[in-house]
C-alpha cells in the first residue's frame, strides 16, 4: 500500500468520528464523495494532524519526538482502544511517510549530485580537448617542450588570472614547461643560448595561435 493510500484509509476513520471530535480541528475532506485519485493528500494529512495533535494535547505532534509522542498515546489511551488503535496508525503513518520524504530528499540530492558530476565530466572533457588540439599545434612545430604539460599549466594560471596567464604565455612559455635541452639519454641537445631562443619562438608562436 503506497503512503497516499495509507494517509486517504486513515482519514477516513479520523472523518468518520467528527460528530464527537466538535472541539478539535475541523476534518473538510468528503472522503464519502472524493476518491483517492482527487483526494487532496497534503491538506488532508495537515488536517489529520491537528486532530492528533488535539488528541495528545500538543500544538503540532509533528514537531515533537516521536517517542513522546508514543508515550503520550501510551499513557493517556491504554484504556481507550478505539482512540489507542487510531493513534497508533498515525504515529505508524507518521514513520513511514518522514521515511519516504527521507528516500525521496536522498534521490533528490542523488540526482542534483549526479548533474553535477556530469558538468564536471564534460567540463573536463572540454578541458582535455582544449589541451590535445593546442598540444598538437605546438608538437607539429616540433618545439622542444612538453606540449601537454605547457598547455594544462596555462590553464591553470588562466582561472586565477586570464592576464597575467596571457602575458607569461607569449613572453615566457617556458615557465609553464621548460625548455628540453637533453634527450631521453640525457646527452645535451641545447645549449642555454639556444633554449632561450627556442623559448622566444614559441613565445611568438603562441602568440599568433591566438591571434
Amino acid at each position: 500500500m503506497t503512503i497516499s493510500e495509507k494517509i486517504f484509509q486513515l482519514y477516513q476513520r479520523f472523518y468518520a468520528q467528527r460528530s464527537v471530535l466538535t472541539d478539535a480541528p475541523a476534518l473538510t475532506v468528503d472522503v464519502d464523495r472524493i476518491g483517492v485519485a482527487d483526494f487532496p493528500e497534503s491538506r488532508a494529512f495537515d488536517e489529520m494532524s491537528g486532530v492528533a495533535s488535539y488528541l495528545i494535547g500538543r500544538p503540532d505532534i509533528r514537531n515533537i519526538p516521536f517517542k513522546e509522542s508514543l508515550r503520550i498515546v501510551q499513557k493517556a489511551y491504554v484504556n481507550q482502544p478505539f482512540w489507542y488503535d487510531l493513534l497508533m496508525d498515525y504515529l505508524e503513518l507518521l514513520l513511514n511517510k518522514n521515511e519516504a520524504d527521507l528516500e525521496e530528499q536522498g534521490r533528490a540530492i542523488q540526482e542534483r549530485a549526479e548533474a553535477v558530476l556530469d558538468k564536471l565530466n564534460e567540463a573536463e572533457a572540454r578541458r582535455t580537448a582544449l589541451i590535445e588540439l593546442y598540444a598538437s599545434k605546438i608538437e607539429a612545430e616540433h618545439f622542444p617542450v612538453d606540449a601537454k604539460k605547457l598547455i594544462r599549466n596555462y590553464l591553470k594560471m588562466l582561472k586565477r588570472d586570464a592576464k597575467q596567464a596571457w602575458d607569461v604565455l607569449i613572453s615566457n612559455p617556458a615557465y609553464f614547461s621548460p625548455i628540453i635541452t637533453k634527450n631521453p639519454g640525457g646527452a645535451q641537445t641545447l645549449s642555454p643560448s639556444q633554449a632561450i631562443e627556442e623559448n622566444k619562438r614559441l613565445a611568438r608562436f603562441m602568440k599568433g595561435l591566438k591571434g
